[in-house]
């Protein structure tokens, strides 16, 4: 069952069939019961009415007993079998419905006594007297109709007997009134068939019923299929699931989760497009510088003042074009991998370890390291950590001023981990502190300091990964930049959770 209509339609038809074949077997043991009880309660009654004929007096009796057998005669049993015995000699009826072995035939005494039949009460439950309303009709009755199953003709039969005193002589006589089992059988068969094809016939309209209903309310999904296979044939430039407002939740639900997955998908290739052309551009530049220099070393010779010249453009290249390699590669594994906060580091050792290994060679630049004291933990990895922290202070020191200011700070506020770099140079506009987090954007003109344009969004795509916010403000007096980052602290909550509504800290 590839198909979603026919896998609903066997999930809804398969419970209800099981019911319907519960339904139909309780059917059939209630009319199996009900029959049962009504063919019993028959042959007593015949053989009741038989018993008050024959008791009758000898005028009357010879009239009585045919009336009574032709009313006996019904259309599912058209032939009533009885006998009337009195000792070894039958009175009426078919010699071949013997007496039961309870009744001596010989001397026409009762040997034993049976348990009177018994059914359910009914709604009025008459109260009877040996089985008979009126306690009259039951004078002279010495063994109360009872049921036995015996044979007849070669056939099992279900015997109703009873046996009483006549009036006129005194002599106990047999009556028994006996249906075969087979015209049972066959009446239960007839409506058992009827039932089994009501079960079938309801289940065969229920089938098309549901897988109607199911053909209906899968319609919105089939529009949706269509859509799609329509835009893998012709493919528009932003494709979009459409439905009409009255649609099923469901089908909603699914098409603005489709419309979304596409929009993010189309703003990832735009994005790739857009990083795949700013890296080819700014890789052209330092490559073009090589090519160039290579023919005034091909021309002049690396002994001549421009060729050394000429090495010297060729190393710068190199090294830039080495560096934008690695922030692109950088770049690239935080958005590959996962990366999440599930370690735990001191931010105070991370910091205090990247300004130490990174102050030498810095000349007259006045470096600078605060901290409060005492480990400040937070939540996050400390190598990803030590490169966010790495590409602000090479950013403070790159574009500040020769004998400028850079101070690396390690507070805790408000139960956020925070790192602060800040430096008195020139600055960012306030317009750009923004833009300057995207991928290759400059804020400076040519006559900048060279840069990739990538350490900044290589910051932020690692704090975004970490649960961590970057900001840009001004420093200290309204001069250089005040970059900071706030970690997740180690006992992290619903209230730590919301920093980005807490305040920049500038510099005291």
């Amino acid at each position: 069952m590839n198909s979603l209509r026919s896998r609903l339609t066997a999930a809804v038809m398969v419970p209800l069939l099981a019911l319907a074949v519960t339904f139909g077997g309780i059917t059939c043991w209630m009319i199996h019961r009900s029959s049962v009880l009504t063919s019993d309660r028959i042959l007593v009654g015949s053989v009741r009415v038989l018993s008050r004929a024959i008791d009758a007096d000898g005028a009357v009796r010879d009239e009585l007993l045919p009336l009574a057998v032709h009313l006996l005669q019904r259309r599912s049993a058209p032939v009533t079998h009885y006998s009337i015995w009195a000792g070894t000699r039958l009175l009426a009826g078919e010699r071949g419905l013997v007496a039961p072995p309870q009744y001596d035939a010989r001397s026409g005494a009762l040997r034993r006594r049976v348990p009177a039949a018994s059914f359910p009460r009914t709604y009025r439950n008459t109260p009877l007297v040996a089985g008979y309303v009126d306690a009259r009709d039951a004078d002279g009755v010495i063994q109360p109709a009872y049921l036995r199953d015996g044979w007849l003709k070669g056939k099992p039969v279900r015997v109703a007997t009873e046996i009483r005193t006549l009036h006129r002589g005194g002599a106990p006589v047999v009556i028994q009134v006996a249906d075969y089992m087979d015209d049972r059988a066959a009446y239960q068969q007839a409506y058992f068939l009827r039932v089994a094809g009501a079960a079938v016939l309801i289940a065969m309209t229920a089938v098309l019923l549901f897988y109607w209903a199911i053909t209906w309310g899968l319609r919105p999904f089939a529009s949706l299929t269509g859509q799609i296979e329509n835009a893998q044939r012709e493919p528009p430039p932003h494709f979009r699931l459409a439905l009409e407002d009255r649609a099923p939740r469901e089908a909603l639900l699914l098409a603005g989760s489709f419309n979304g997955l596409m929009a993010r998908t189309e703003r990832a290739l735009d994005t790739l497009r857009q990083f795949t052309a700013n890296a080819s551009h700014q890789m052209r530049t330092p490559l073009a510088i090589v090519r160039v220099h290579l023919d005034v070393l091909e021309r002049y010779g690396a002994q001549s003042p421009r060729g050394a010249a000429a090495l010297d453009d060729i190393a710068n290249a190199v090294t830039s074009l080495e560096r934008l390699l690695l922030q692109l590669i950088a770049l690239a594994r935080t958005e590959e991998q996962g990366i999440g906060a599930d370690e735990t580091f001191d931010l105070a050792d991370v910091a205090a370890e990247l300004v130490a290994g990174r102050v030498v060679g810095l000349g007259a630049m006045d470096i600078g390291f605060e901290h409060e004291g005492g480990p400040v933990h937070a939540r996050g990895h400390a190598v990803l950590a030590a490169e966010m922290i790495g590409n602000l202070f090479d950013n403070a020191v790159r574009y500040n001023r020769p004998e400028g200011m850079v101070t690396v700070r390690v507070l805790r506020r408000e139960g956020v981990s925070r790192i602060e770099v800040e430096d008195d140079g020139p600055g960012i506009a306030p317009e750009d502190r923004e833009r300057v987090f995207e991928r290759f954007y400059r804020g400076r003109g040519e006559s900048g300091p060279p840069g990739s344009g990538l350490g900044l969004s290589i910051v932020r795509a690692l704090a975004e990964r970490m649960g961590a916010r970057v900001k840009l403000a001004e420093g200290r007096d309204g001069r250089g930049v005040l970059a900071s980052i706030d970690f997740m602290p180690t006992d992290f909550g619903p209230a730590d959770a919301q920093v980005e509504d807490l305040p920049v800290m500038t510099a005291c």
